[in-house]
């Protein structure tokens, strides 16, 4: 997995160690920024974002925290990457796994992202790659592109979930193509490298007819207590 401001080097293999070593700072790879992407915040939020941006994270913290008690996923997201990053708040990786829940539940990507982060990591829960991989997929579902690189990988690895190259290769093409050009783009097209040299010319194949047969699946306020 990789975030903007530290990747993993496209000179070998990418693995899913060299991922798993990186979870610390991909917990909040999404980052507070890409509220900033989602339309109609609503005024309150929107002030707790600017907070953020002006170092002001306590601040933050107040704005958001009667929102998320409330029941506001994007609120409850945002307040749990400040926990998970220890701004304005006592850093607590208890208190961010089950505000990234809460929000998760309700259908919120980025949360489920930093959900299957947690699981991976053992951050704030107890290690499950098996819960890592049923969050990333509900992330990579709606098109989360560092949830679709995630899986790919623990497919690739056979790491809570069976090994699958054909579902590694797919999920790697749509996290490529969602991917700006430059550092993490570059070493997505190493790892679809390294998986290709393991498959067929037939299941290649296959990977690129799931990969243009593929739909982002928005959830929305979802709600449930978990992955199926």
């Amino acid at each position: 997995m990789f975030i903007e401001n530290k990747k993993v080097t496209a000179t070998g293999p990418i693995t899913y160690e060299q991922m798993k070593a990186n979870l610390r700072n991909l917990l909040v790879a999404a980052g507070v920024a890409t509220a900033l992407a989602v339309p109609a915040l609503g005024e309150p939020l929107e002030d707790g974002v600017a907070a953020y941006h002006d170092k002001a994270y306590a601040k933050a913290a107040e704005i958001w925290r009667p929102l998320a008690e409330k029941g506001d996923p994007a609120a409850q997201y945002l307040l749990g990457t400040l926990y998970a990053e220890g701004k304005g708040v006592d850093r607590n990786d208890t208190t961010a796994f089950t505000l990234f829940q809460r929000a998760a539940n309700q259908g919120d990507a980025r949360a489920q992202y930093n959900l299957g982060a947690s699981y991976a990591e053992g951050a704030g829960v107890q290690k499950s790659e098996t819960d890592a991989a049923k969050w990333f997929l509900r992330a990579a579902n709606q098109g989360m592109v560092f949830a679709q690189l995630n899986l790919a990988l623990l497919y690739a690895a056979g790491k809570g979930v069976p090994h699958d190259n054909v579902e590694a290769f797919k999920w790697l093409e749509l996290a490529f193509s969602g991917l700006p050009p430059g550092g993490p783009r570059s070493d997505v097209a190493q790892a679809m490298t390294d998986v290709a040299a393991k498959m067929t010319r037939d299941e290649l194949d296959e990977a690129k007819r799931r990969e243009r047969q593929w739909k982002a699946q928005p959830e929305g306020k979802a709600g449930g207590s978990g992955p199926n």
